[in-house]
């Protein structure tokens, strides 16, 4: 992953900002977002542009059905981001567009609905022959761009933030069974399962919606 290249340009914003503290164009945050509880830097460049820098994270229980699986497990993120604000107004209102780049998957572990036995692709098996089902979802890219409007106080001292937007990356879904593994029609079968299974938890458009409190220098 390339969060290494993320948190070098958050260290430079920071670092470009303390230069800029005295005349209150930086700001240190606290906040969460779908993406993640976190910190952040804010360094207005212009009267009508801005840089942000964020690191966020979170780990979270969860569950996903299908039609023939239920599936359980866990959804974690561990990322960094920085993102170029455009202010129209000259106010705090703003456009951003930038990039995220880290890690958000989930890894479950999957029960059969009907108690006692799977149906993949119409086919029924019972749960002792597919044993153990293990499923994780990741995203692909490396870095995902992001885009969205937020709203950021502009005077010193403590105010607040907001932001909603959407990241666009590729999602990813494995899923194995620790039974049967030579039947070829299981494998075929549990491959159908898979396909199902990445179009339920699609992230390919993940909403990215957060606020946040700041201090102004």
């Amino acid at each position: 992953m390339h969060l290494k290249t993320l948190a070098t340009l958050l260290l430079a914003v920071a670092s470009v900002s303390t230069a800029q503290a005295a005349d209150g164009r930086y700001s240190l945050g606290v906040g969460a977002t779908t993406l993640g509880y976190g910190v952040d830097a804010n360094l207005r460049l212009s009267e009508r542009f801005s840089a942000t820098a964020s690191w966020s994270t979170f780990s979270v229980d969860g569950d996903v059905d299908t039609d023939e699986v239920a599936y359980t497990g866990e959804l974690s993120s561990d990322n960094a981001s920085v993102a170029l604000n455009w202010h129209p107004f000259a106010g705090s209102f703003h456009l951003s567009a930038g990039l995220v780049a880290g890690d958000l998957q989930a890894v479950v572990t999957g029960t059969p609905v009907a108690g006692s036995s799977y149906t993949f692709n119409g086919q029924t098996y019972t749960a002792a022959q597919v044993g153990q089902l293990r499923g994780e979802v990741v995203i692909k890219d490396n870095m995902a761009p992001y885009a969205g409007i937020g709203w950021r106080s502009q005077r010193k001292g403590l105010g607040a933030y907001a932001q909603i937007g959407v990241m666009a990356a590729r999602t990813g879904v494995a899923l194995s069974a620790t039974g049967m593994l030579a039947d070829p029609r299981l494998a075929a079968d549990l491959e159908a399962e898979r396909a199902s299974l990445e179009q339920e938890v699609d992230l390919s458009l993940y909403p990215v919606i957060g606020a946040g409190l700041h201090w102004r220098f």
